[in-house]
């Protein structure tokens, strides 16, 4: 049995970039708006309806069934939130359309929350320069488990302020895209792009339960003039040996906030001699190509993909912008493929933010939605 404080409901939820300058603190007095400089179009969905209609109708061929997904579940693949509810694993014990966080009832460990949800978000700092040059928030509006719309943030000159911010949802004529929707997200961004770093010795690690799985939580030593700083280091299975207290660590993210709690989304760590990138694309699927497509998407050639996972389901992929995927990707390739589950109309599909084919890797660019 659990216990929850001050959860919110997801479409409530409201992550709030925080500005790292010396310490972690709120943005005191509220979060300034991005300007809107560079839309594509007014209330314009991401996919136009011409390169939808052609997509879904060569994905679905003639045994279309919206219940037949792979994506947007926790666990497996034919999650029930009733009998997750009821069941004695607490692997399925959470309803994350109600709670963003929370403790588990007789925990004394609650230095931080026993289970919580920073949403998905993609944080570019290409050129290594300390500014990310490109921001992304996706937002689940109706609490159905994937997402409805992006805001995105982009610093073009590397000055530390971002000076482009756009929103689209992914639905014709989605709520998503209204006014409304817009407004809110541009304010939740905070103007600076400044990649946030932090240096301590580890004081507390706590393992916490996520919708993606397990991630390793720890808190950091301040200095002289700082409280100390809770790091979220992505999934548990990322490390070989979990960090120890008493050990140095230096960390560069994104701060953000969940509840009372300012959070550092670790992107990269220098831990015990080794240095990583915290990878956070989201959950993996691993299948073979079926069958794939060119579309324009947004004035781009986008390489589409039907891949049949392992598990026996149809998977549709947007894998970006056909000239920048590197990999030599075919009809019966084997793939692995991770990123958000977004919903256009009643289709569910991935954007992929990683693929992996024949033991090699790329990311896909995502900068202006393309």
């Amino acid at each position: 049995m659990k216990t929850q404080q001050n959860t919110t409901t997801a479409a409530r939820r409201r992550l709030f970039v925080a500005i790292m300058l010396g310490s972690l603190t709120p943005v005191a007095g509220g979060l300034a708006t991005a300007h809107a400089d560079n839309e594509f179009g007014s209330n314009t969905p991401y996919y136009e309806d011409d390169a939808w209609y052609d997509v879904s109708e060569w994905f679905d061929g003639n045994d279309y069934n919206p219940t037949d997904e792979a994506i947007g579940r926790w666990d497996d693949e034919t999650y029930d939130r009733s009998d997750a509810l009821t069941s004695t694993d607490t692997d399925n014990d959470i309803d994350w359309s109600e709670s963003d966080y929370g403790y588990y009832s007789g925990n004394d460990n609650d230095w931080f929350y026993d289970y919580y949800d920073y949403g998905y978000s993609d944080y570019t700092d290409s050129n290594s320069d300390g500014n990310f040059d490109y921001t992304a928030s996706y937002y689940d509006h109706d609490n159905d488990g994937v997402y409805d719309s992006i805001a995105e943030y982009a610093d073009t000159n590397s000055d530390g302020v971002y000076d482009t911010f756009n929103y689209v949802g992914f639905s014709t004529n989605n709520s998503a895209n209204n006014s409304d929707q817009r407004g809110n997200s541009g304010e939740q961004q905070s103007k600076r792009s400044k990649v946030a770093q932090r240096s301590g010795s580890i004081t507390r690690v706590k393992t916490v339960k996520t919708p993606q799985g397990e991630n390793l939580v720890v808190e950091l030593s301040g200095n002289n003039d700082s409280n100390g700083v809770v790091v979220d280091l992505g999934q548990k299975d990322q490390f070989d040996q979990q960090p120890t207290q008493g050990q140095s660590m230096d960390v560069r993210g994104a701060a953000i906030k969940a509840g009372e709690n300012v959070i550092l989304l670790a992107t990269q760590v220098s831990h015990d001699g080794t240095e990583r990138e915290i990878n956070r694309s989201g959950r993996e699927y691993t299948g073979t190509v079926s069958d794939m497509m060119t579309r324009t998407v947004r004035g781009n050639e986008h390489q589409f993909a039907k891949i049949q996972t392992d598990s026996g389901k149809k998977l549709l992929v947007d894998m970006g912008i056909e000239k920048h995927l590197d990999l030599d990707i075919q009809k019966n390739s084997k793939v692995t493929v991770s990123g958000p589950a977004v919903k256009v109309n009643d289709r569910l599909v991935l954007i992929a933010r990683e693929v992996t084919s024949e033991g090699e890797s790329t990311d896909i660019r995502r900068v202006a939605l393309n």
